[in-house]
């Protein structure tokens, strides 16, 4: 490990491996959850200014939030625990898991200072039967790859830029919902590097997870998240992706369409909004369908987006009927 890029003591105290719950303050009410399920899903951006990001989940009411990018003790975000603020402000059950130890390093802005760890999370207005991480496959190694002459040197100098220690995972959690099993995967795709066909494996390896442990043949399965779906010809001045990582796709045709009329099909899941439905924009550059919440095995009776609060992605949410619910 490189000088200047130690754990601190605080990252030396946490198991990236286990899921912890943050508990509002004040008693959570007792709910009785119908067959109508709210799942939102919002890549928070780090979570800069939690309270008005709570205040953005307050006038959408989601039953539960699928949260991605959610910082615990990082200087950028003022050292505080992001989920923890949600949790007491929306009272809801947080459950969060790591994804990346956020090193502290001389290369990182004041914008992007570490110290703690981000991760992904569920916000759940009642409490799971069971939760688990779902470790994903991954082209691009965070830790040693900015040594690593096989990986562009775009890639590189991201990756000495924000010094980070982990890997991409999915945050799963069971519910019973009037009288039916629901299963929901909160889930950050890699951007940085392996294109469509990385971000696709890492999709598939949700799937295969859910139907080891048994929990996809009749529960409503949901899986939401920020998919980084933003591979064409403009994002790849950024990425550094090719035709080769491409998965198929023709050129003049967006990763996003790509997914919603080759890829999801033939996995049963599918996702009820339009590819206009964009969540994510660079002003007046680009702009493009991120994030995602997909079903199987229920119904959508309406869903919608949210507008920028604290962050460069837009909420989504989508009303979902579940399936075989008494």
């Amino acid at each position: 490990m490189r000088e200047g890029s130690a754990r601190t003591e605080f990252q030396r105290s946490l198991d990236i491996s286990r899921i912890y719950r943050k508990a509002p303050q004040t008693a959570m009410p007792r709910t009785e959850m119908g067959h109508m399920l709210r799942i939102l899903s919002w890549n928070i951006g780090r979570g800069y200014d939690p309270e008005r990001i709570a205040d953005t989940l307050g006038v959408l009411r989601p039953d539960v939030a699928c949260l991605q990018e959610v910082d615990w003790n990082n200087v950028r975000t003022g050292s505080r625990d992001v989920l923890q603020i949600l949790a007491d402000r929306t009272n809801m059950l947080g459950l969060f898991s790591t994804e990346f130890v956020e090193l502290p390093s001389p290369g990182r802005t004041r914008r992007l200072a570490g110290g703690g760890v981000t991760g992904n999370a569920l916000l759940c207005r009642v409490g799971p039967t069971a939760c688990f991480r779902i470790e994903l496959p991954s082209a691009l190694d965070w830790e040693h790859d900015a040594d690593n002459m096989k990986v562009p040197a775009r890639v590189r100098g991201w990756l000495r830029r924000e010094r980070r220690i982990g890997c991409r995972f999915g945050l799963a959690a069971e519910f019973e919902i009037g009288g039916a099993k629901v299963v929901t995967v909160s889930v950050h795709l890699e951007d940085k590097f392996g294109g469509v066909t990385n971000r696709f494996h890492q999709y598939q390896a949700v799937l295969a997870a859910i139907d080891a442990c048994g929990r996809n043949a009749a529960a409503t399965s949901i899986v939401a998240g920020d998919f980084n779906t933003f591979d064409s010809r403009l994002a790849r001045f950024r990425s550094g992706d090719t035709d080769a990582t491409a998965l198929g796709r023709p050129a003049g045709v967006a990763e996003a369409a790509w997914w919603k009329r080759a890829l999801l099909p033939a996995t049963g899941f599918a996702d009820p909004f339009e590819l206009d439905a964009w969540t994510f924009r660079i002003p007046l550059v680009f702009r493009a369908k991120l994030d995602w919440i997909l079903l199987k095995n229920g119904g959508v009776r309406d869903c919608g987006i949210g507008s920028f609060s604290s962050s460069d992605h837009r909420p989504i949410w989508a009303d979902i009927e579940v399936a075989n619910a008494s």
